[in-house]
């Protein structure tokens, strides 16, 4: 990981942060890569979890589990019902065919605790140029913006809002992010 990719990394995940309940014990991370985001909880967060397709496999270390798969499938396989006061899916969605998205909304209501939160942060379309553009002067690591299908992030919010309460959407990193933060 190239250091612009660790700024937009850090970046991202203090805003989605910075939206989360004051009070949590259980998160959930969709596409959790090595677990950067749940590392950062420290030790109120008494379960933390999450899943990456990249993994190379499941892991568990203290009070983390990571498991490798994809969301929303990956609840076939580790179906205990357990709920979440906070779910976040950070550069996530942008990659998520229409049908994953709505299945995700599904699931993301069935599993977040009362009042909990779903955070989201998902590019403007415009990105996928910058991108190509530092991808091929080298400046980031692969971003698999290919998967992106022409993601608008208005469509987000018509597939959560039929399961969730939108509360806030802001634009971050020059208005080239989204984060949106739903409520149940």
């Amino acid at each position: 990981m190239k250091i612009i990719d660790k700024v937009l990394r850090y970046w991202r995940t203090k805003v989605a942060l910075s939206h989360a309940p004051r009070l949590m014990n259980s998160v959930y991370d969709i596409g959790c890569d090595e677990g950067y985001l749940l590392k950062q909880l420290g030790q109120s967060v008494i379960r933390k979890e999450g899943v990456d397709p990249g993994l190379d496999v499941d892991i568990a270390v203290e009070d983390i589990k990571l498991w490798k798969g994809f969301f929303p499938r990956i609840f076939n396989k580790n179906d205990t019902e357990e709920s979440y006061d906070a779910i976040f899916a950070l550069a996530v969605f942008e990659h998520f065919s229409v049908e994953d998205i709505n299945s995700s909304a599904q699931i993301i209501k069935r599993r977040l605790s009362p009042n909990g939160r779903l955070i989201v942060t998902v590019p403007h379309p415009f990105v996928d140029q910058i991108l190509d553009v530092l991808l091929y002067l080298r400046l980031i690591d692969g971003q698999a913006t290919e998967e992106h299908h022409g993601f608008n992030p208005a469509d987000l919010v018509d597939s959560f809002s039929k399961n969730l309460t939108l509360i806030k959407h802001e634009k971050f990193q020059l208005g080239l992010n989204n984060v949106f933060v739903f409520e149940k």
